[in-house]
């Protein structure tokens, strides 16, 4: 009786650690940020394509790149690459960006809406239009 409950419990344990992300896949969709632990700067766009394990986009001037790993809900974000264009208005809120993106753990999909909490802030994204695709650089 007890290798039973014991069988039954690993099996719940296993099956609840392999969650799928919630509300569905973030991959193959063009991302629009419009949270960063606060409201985005209004005319300050900033965006991500996730696909086949490489994250790209554009910050607030430079296009940036990173490998990132999805298991289950929870996601891993390697460090984030970029080009090295001036960007002296909003230099701080995009190094801030690169650096938060970097430090992500988990994700969650509902209707128009990517979540990533990462360590110490959160992000939003909505999903943008079939055209924005092919501004991201990917």
């Amino acid at each position: 009786m007890k290798q039973i409950f014991f069988l039954a419990f690993s099996l719940a344990f296993f099956l609840s650690s392999c969650k799928p992300p919630v509300g569905g896949p973030v991959e193959g969709t063009f991302w629009k940020l419009t949270y960063m632990n606060g409201a985005i700067p209004e005319g300050v766009e900033v965006n991500a394509v996730f696909d086949n394990g490489k994250v790209t986009g554009k910050g607030v001037c430079n296009r940036y790149f990173a490998d990132y790993e999805i298991d289950g809900g929870k996601l891993k974000i390697g460090p984030v690459g970029a080009t090295k264009m001036m960007c002296p208005d909003e230099a701080t809120l995009e190094g801030q960006y690169f650096g938060i993106l970097s430090k992500a753990l988990t994700f969650s999909v509902r209707g128009e809406t990517l979540s990533v909490q990462c360590e110490g802030a959160k992000l939003r994204f909505v999903k943008g239009e079939d055209g924005d695709a092919s501004q991201s650089g990917s």
